[in-house]
């Protein structure tokens, strides 16, 4: 190979993994749920069910030049999953309201990609920095004959949006409200001036909760027995739900309809709503637009900061028992560079597949500062 190739490494991967059943499905029973509430059984058993079943296929390089100081390494991997579990409503005078079924067929495709270099190396300084790319693509392939479309959580919770698989669609869509609009595009008013809203039963998408691309930079630098870390961290595109901030404003004590009232109108999309009340007493709420509290989730941030020091080695006696002792100062998730929504878009309701960039009184992420010593012996 040329001399300016010091490593080159092709590689590829298959795999297929199973994945075990949720609690209550073969034998389905009635249990107690969370917080001791008493769960009657109205599904029936299931005596034929599938393992859901996950294929992958990985094909990757990597390659490093210039005496190691610049490096490459570009993944794109496939994932198709099948054999879902989904719970479907029986017909009308059947045992049980519910019945499982195995089916589906969700694929992830997807690229990564990491660029480092050392830009600056001496005896006694070194600049290292790294850039990382990635990128999926959910969609849902198939779903099951008899479902056009499966309501991730209860169906019965009565709220502002539902997440929803429909069969060319993705993982993390958003379903719920929003404002009719005429062939222009423009919002439809009512004769009392609030805007009209279609949707109900949270059937209109109005976005995806999962980000386009992820960017990451991370730099490092050491000079002498110093050191120097910093990662900044950046998610494109998305939609998240502020209900939080829907409520706030449907009882008015928010400060965006503060400042509504001070004004005398609400400016939506460039016209004015002057029936403040009226108006965020509609769309405001856990069950008001869902379209008009989706904000765009990208959000660049400070995500980790470190500076350490490395005591010489002429401090830890001479019998040099402790052979190495590093003090570091250590912060992450310390501020935002950019950030449209009024919350942390990373932030989670739940772990939960129905609560996914869904914010309704969650606690706010912190920010963490710390001090480490490290000693080797």
């Amino acid at each position: 190979m040329p001399s300016l190739i010091s490593f080159g490494k092709v590689r590829a991967s298959w795999s297929k993994v199973g994945n075990d059943i949720p609690l209550f499905v073969s034998n389905t029973v009635g249990h107690i749920a969370a917080g001791g509430i008493p769960q009657p059984n109205d599904t029936a058993p299931f005596g034929t069910l599938k393992p859901e079943m996950s294929s992958s296929f990985e094909i990757g390089t990597e390659w490093k030049f210039f005496d190691y100081r610049m490096d490459v390494d570009l993944t794109f991997y496939k994932t198709n999953t099948k054999e879902q579990l989904f719970s479907l409503p029986s017909s009308a005078g059947a045992a049980y309201k519910y019945y499982f079924v195995n089916a589906g067929n969700i694929q992830n495709m997807g690229v990564e990609l990491t660029l480092g270099a050392v830009p600056i190396l001496t005896n006694q300084f070194k600049w290292n920095t790294t850039l990382n790319f990635s990128r999926n693509k959910n969609e849902v392939k198939k779903l099951h004959d008899d479902l056009a479309s499966f309501i991730q959580g209860n169906e019965g919770f009565s709220s502002s949006y539902a997440m929803r698989l429909v069969e060319g669609g993705s993982f993390g869509d958003i379903y719920g409200k929003a404002f009719e609009r005429d062939k222009y595009g423009a919002i439809v008013y009512g004769r009392d001036g609030l805007p009209q809203e279609i949707g109900s039963g949270n059937t209109v998408k109005v976005g995806n909760c999962n980000p386009a691309f992820l960017l990451g930079w991370g730099n490092s630098f050491t000079y002498k027995d110093f050191s120097y870390y910093f990662l900044i961290d950046g998610h494109f595109g998305g939609e998240v739900l502020a209900q939080t901030q829907a409520v706030l404003d449907q009882i008015g004590v928010s400060k965006v309809s503060g400042e509504a009232r001070t004004m005398g109108y609400v400016d939506l999309e460039g016209h004015h709503i002057y029936n403040i009340k009226g108006f965020y007493e509609q769309v405001g709420g856990r069950n008001g637009v869902t379209e008009y509290y989706m904000y765009n989730a990208t959000n660049i941030r400070l995500r980790e900061l470190s500076l350490g020091y490395t005591l010489p080695k002429r401090l830890l006696g001479r019998k040099q028992f402790v052979k190495k002792a590093e003090l570091s100062f250590v912060a992450r998730n310390l501020f935002f560079i950019y950030k449209k929504a009024p919350f942390d878009p990373d932030a989670i309701l739940s772990v939960s597949n129905s609560n996914q960039g869904i914010d309704i009184f969650g606690i706010p992420t912190t920010r963490s500062v710390g001090f480490n010593v490290k000693l080797s012996f």
